[in-house]
C-alpha cells in the first residue's frame, strides 16, 4: 500500500512537470533577428509585431554576426539585400553554408527585384519592399512553422 502511494505521487510529480515544460516550450517567444540598415525600418517593425509573440533582436551591420547569432540563436532572420554595401546575398550565402546557422530560415527582403542566383544565394523567402504587414507577418509565421 505505501509502495503505491509512493509510486502514485511519482507518477502526479512526473506529469505537472511534463504539463510545466509543455507549457513553458508553447509559451517561448519566438527569436526573430532583423539585420537591416534602415533605422526607420528598425523603429516600425516592433510597432508591427507588437501583437506577435516575436523577441526582436535588431543589427543595422553584420559586424559580429556569428557571435551574435551563437548567443541569440533566431529562430528566423529577417535579412536586407543591402547593408550598407554588403550584399545580402553573400550573407545569406554565408549563413546558409555554415552547418551551425543552415537550419535557420532566412526571409529576405530588398527595394529592387534581383537575380537571387548571382551569389548562389538560397534564402526560404524573398519579400519586395514595400509590402504589407499582413502579407509579412504570414510570410514569418510560414517560415517559423516549418
Amino acid at each position: 500500500m505505501a509502495l503505491s502511494l509512493v509510486r502514485r505521487n511519482l507518477w502526479l510529480k512526473e506529469k505537472t512537470f511534463l504539463k510545466r515544460i509543455k507549457h513553458e516550450t508553447q509559451c517561448m517567444k519566438k527569436k526573430i533577428l532583423i539585420i537591416d540598415d534602415d533605422n526607420d525600418l528598425q523603429e516600425v517593425f516592433p510597432l508591427m509585431f507588437k501583437h506577435k509573440d516575436y523577441e526582436l533582436k535588431p543589427l543595422l551591420d553584420i559586424e559580429n554576426i556569428d557571435e551574435i547569432i551563437s548567443s541569440y540563436k533566431p529562430d528566423l532572420i529577417l535579412l536586407d539585400i543591402w547593408i550598407g554595401k554588403i550584399d545580402g546575398r553573400v550573407v545569406c550565402n554565408y549563413l546558409k553554408s555554415h552547418e551551425s546557422t543552415a537550419h535557420i530560415p532566412i526571409l529576405l527582403i530588398s527595394a529592387i527585384l534581383i537575380d537571387i542566383d548571382d551569389a548562389h544565394c538560397r534564402p526560404d523567402a524573398i519579400m519586395q519592399k514595400p509590402f504589407e504587414m499582413e502579407e509579412l507577418i504570414n510570410m514569418m509565421d510560414e517560415l517559423l512553422a516549418e
